[in-house]
C-alpha cells in the first residue's frame, strides 16, 4: 500500500491506528527497510548494482577490486542478510500482532452486530417471539465452536 509522503491512511483500523501512530523511531525505521526490500526497485536496483560488479570485475576495469569468484560481493550479501533478517523478523512479529488486535476488534463488532440483529428481530416480531430465544442456544454452540477451533489451532502453531 503505497501513501505519497505527507498523507496520512485514514483507513486504519481503529484497533491499530494508535499503535501505528505511536511507533517507535526503530520501528519507523524498520518499516521502512522491509517495505524497500520487498519491492521490485530494490530487486532491480540490487540486480543492476551486482551486473556492474561482476561485469567491472572480469574486465578488471578499476583494477578488478573483486576478482572471481568475487569473495567481496558475498561478504557484502552476506553483511546485507545478517542485518535484512532480524528487521524482517521485527517487522512480520509487529504485524502478527496489529493482524491478532484487528481480529480481536472485528470479533468484537461481530458479537455487537450479532446483537443488534437479535434486538432489531425481536422490534420486528414483537416481544411475544420465541424464535430468538429457539436459535440463541443453536447460535451460543456455533461461536463456542468456532472459539475452540481457534483455540486448538494456536496451541498447534505455537511452538
Amino acid at each position: 500500500m503505497n501513501v505519497r509522503k505527507g498523507h496520512k491512511r485514514e483507513y486504519r483500523s481503529p484497533a491499530n491506528r494508535h499503535r501505528y501512530e505511536h511507533r517507535t523511531a526503530g520501528e519507523r525505521i524498520a518499516d521502512r527497510v522491509t517495505a524497500s526490500f520487498g519491492s521490485w526497485p530494490f530487486i532491480v536496483g540490487q540486480s543492476v548494482i551486482v551486473l556492474l560488479w561482476i561485469g567491472l570485475n572480469l574486465v578488471a576495469w578499476a583494477g578488478g577490486w573483486d576478482p572471481y569468484p568475487f569473495i567481496l560481493l558475498n561478504l557484502v550479501f552476506s553483511t546485507q542478510a545478517a542485518y535484512a533478517a532480524p528487521l524482517l523478523l521485527l517487522s512480520q512479529n509487529r504485524q502478527a500482532e496489529r493482524d491478532r488486535i484487528e481480529a480481536e476488534h472485528d470479533f468484537r463488532v461481530d458479537q455487537l452486530a450479532l446483537q443488534y440483529l437479535f434486538a432489531w428481530h425481536r422490534d420486528a416480531h414483537g416481544p411475544g417471539c420465541d424464535c430468538v430465544q429457539k436459535l440463541g442456544p443453536a447460535v451460543d454452540t456455533v461461536l463456542a465452536r468456532l472459539a475452540d477451533d481457534v483455540i486448538a489451532r494456536e496451541a498447534t502453531a505455537t511452538p
